[in-house]
């Protein structure tokens, strides 16, 4: 099944990857553009030299409109290892159970970089839509599955598809470094990260093991695996971080710096105090007319435990902004 449709598909990797380059080295730019601008408020060259950059920034992402256009699916390998996934063949009931819990995780995820990591209740239908895995096909293995999603592309030429798996490949990886779990258990919140225990504690039930693999526009290949006995290893350190407390604040403050390429925000409050952290996909089409100046900012702040030493952990993510005299969007 074809991921690219009306385009050579090395072709379009090539020309993504030439884009994701250019957008990097623009990011880089914007960034000292825009604390120059913080610390100079009323300098006119300041002011010119972020246009200039914001709008080559722009006619770049228009190019990746254009192109992702052709990208009509993802694909995601999923394999599953283990006894009960021995000579090609799997209990009916053990992969319709294990299948719905990576469904839950991924549309979690993507709930969670969307909107930020506090929500609560039933997933936007938006998000449900964009998150939707359907089972494709199989291949040798001990059990595997090709799982397609498509994908929605938003202003920027990004998908809530691509940019979730994304994260859950993050995710996976960070479970087995504990500062990456820790950050990651704050960004995206105690229901996505409930999920992964979910889908941890459910392989170790049945003593086995599972592999990831997908390849991005860009033609980068992510892949990540456990077997059954590092599963276990697995489920201690995601049990280790647990979410003390998840609020919502709305503060004063300059927007020192945000990235729309790598999703991160850097901001003053009143005291002049930095905090910094993850932009939510919604608040990012609002960002630009803020750089560099004043703001009302909505936060959702949450508090990490480490269980085993009693540490606390902060982490922010950017949710809504506008100006100081109107309530955040």
């Amino acid at each position: 099944m074809n991921l690219w449709e009306q385009i050579d598909p090395e072709e379009a990797e090539a020309r993504m990857r030439g884009l994701q380059r250019r957008l990097a080295d623009l990011d880089d730019a914007l960034k000292a553009a825009q604390y120059i601008r913080a610390q100079n408020p009323e300098s006119f060259s300041a002011e010119l030299s972020l246009d200039s950059l914001t709008h080559m920034q722009r006619r770049l992402e228009e190019e990746r409109i254009q192109l992702v256009q052709f990208r009509t699916r993802e694909r995601l390998e999923v394999a599953l290892s283990g006894s009960s996934f021995r000579d090609h063949t799997a209990s009916v009931g053990e992969l319709g159970f294990f299948l719905i819990r990576l469904q839950k995780l991924f549309t979690s995820i993507a709930q969670a970089i969307t909107t930020g990591p506090t929500r609560r209740g039933p997933f936007s239908q938006e998000v449900v839509s964009s998150t939707a895995l359907r089972f494709a096909d199989v291949f040798p293995s001990s059990f595997g599955m090709e799982i397609f999603v498509r994908p929605r592309f938003d202003v920027f030429g990004e998908s809530t598809a691509s940019s979730s798996l994304q994260t859950l490949f993050s995710l996976l990886i960070a479970t087995k470094h504990e500062n990456e779990i820790s950050r990651l258990s704050g960004e995206l919140g105690p229901r996505a990260v409930g999920h992964l225990r979910h889908v941890l504690d459910d392989l170790a039930r049945s003593n086995s093991g599972f592999s990831l693999k997908w390849t991005d526009m860009s033609g980068t290949q992510f892949a990540w695996s456990a077997d059954n006995d590092q599963i276990y290893s697995l489920r201690q350190t995601v049990s280790k971080f647990r979410t003390r407390r998840s609020t919502l604040i709305t503060i004063p403050a300059v927007l020192l710096g945000a990235s729309l390429l790598r999703d991160r925000f850097e901001l003053y409050d009143v005291n002049r105090a930095l905090i910094e952290g993850k932009l939510a996909r919604d608040v990012k089409p609002h960002l630009r007319e803020y750089f560099g100046r004043q703001c009302s900012a909505t936060l959702d702040k949450v508090e990490i435990d480490e269980t085993v030493t009693g540490d606390v952990r902060t982490f922010y993510t950017l949710v809504g902004i506008a100006p100081l005299d109107k309530p955040p969007n």
